[in-house]
């Protein structure tokens, strides 16, 4: 079996043991080099990564394959790539990048199982008469139908 492999599967199986974290991206490099980046429901802590570090030295021996592995967390400015991150920042602020390069700028305020709704107020030019209006607007996006969704720091 690949090293590869064997990796992904000993990660899958520690990270089982981990309810409340996820796997975000995992990259191999030249040397065996890993990267592992983490979320979770309610962050990732040092020493979740420390943990699941140790685990994975447990089970993949590197005297007999030679690797190294860094564990961390994605982050609050990573790009949002599965569900369950939209889940755990449901009503933050966040920045939706569609195909066109349109970028909207709202509210996190409702995730399903297939998509999500951004809420937003915006000035507009009155109907009648002259002066604007400030307006309530929300949009739907369905995962995978836009470019990049990121959360918003203040």
């Amino acid at each position: 079996m690949k090293f590869e492999e064997k990796f992904k599967i000993v990660l899958s199986e520690i990270l089982d043991n981990y309810k409340s974290l996820f796997l975000i991206e995992l990259t191999f490099g030249v040397n065996n080099d890993v990267k592992v980046f983490l979320d979770g429901d309610n962050g990732v802590t040092l020493k979740d990564c420390a943990l699941i570090s140790s685990d994975i030295k447990k089970k993949i021996n590197q005297d007999e394959t030679n690797y190294s592995v860094e564990i961390g967390s994605c982050g609050i400015d990573y790009p949002l790539t599965l569900m369950r991150q939209f889940k755990k920042n449901i009503f933050r602020k966040i920045e939706i990048t569609d195909f066109d390069d349109r970028k909207y700028n709202g509210v996190l305020a409702k995730v399903s199982n297939t998509s999500f709704m951004i809420n937003w107020k915006e000035r507009q030019p009155k109907k009648i008469g002259k002066g604007k209006v400030t307006v309530d607007l929300s949009k739907s996006f369905n995962f995978g139908e836009y470019k990049k969704a990121q959360i918003i720091l203040n």
